[in-house]
């Protein structure tokens, strides 16, 4: 396998719903540790598209529903291992509601990453145990 550069560093556009005192997250599985991990919703960006953009892409793609972003609340940066893979990621994370009710009506349901034709939990978890959680990024409570 070549040696990955730092064209392999992917931009990665994030979303954060809260409910109260909770946030809604991915819940997502390494298929090679076996580590379960929580994740706002989101993907990369595309060439010339903005990260404000591409979150709300992304909350259209895996949830079928309208984000409207509120506000930044950070960029974060992370170097990993999943699935036995190395990977490096720069995430813009941003804060804001959907236009649809249905997702603050339930307290877990099923999102869709349709370029990989899978699905993944999502589910609010309470702000107070993300700190008793694996969370990316790992300073999301200090943020929100």
């Amino acid at each position: 396998m070549p040696e990955k550069t730092w064209r392999d560093i992917r931009p990665v556009a994030l979303g954060v719903l809260r409910r109260d005192d909770e946030v809604l997250l991915a819940r997502h599985n390494d298929p090679e540790t076996n580590e379960t991990f929580h994740r706002p919703i989101g993907g990369g960006f595309e060439f010339g598209e903005h990260s404000r953009a591409a979150v709300a892409r992304e909350f259209a793609e895996e949830l079928g529903v309208e984000f409207t972003v509120e506000r930044r609340l950070g960029t974060f940066e992370r170097s990993f291992e999943f699935g036995g893979e190395r990977g490096h990621e720069i995430w813009r994370l941003y804060e804001g509601t959907t236009v649809e009710r249905w997702p603050y009506e339930r307290d877990e349901f099923v999102g869709e990453e349709p370029e990989l034709d899978e699905t993944f939990p999502v589910e609010w978890v309470a702000i107070d145990s993300l700190d008793d959680r694996t969370v990316y990024p790992e300073n999301l409570a200090g943020v929100l």
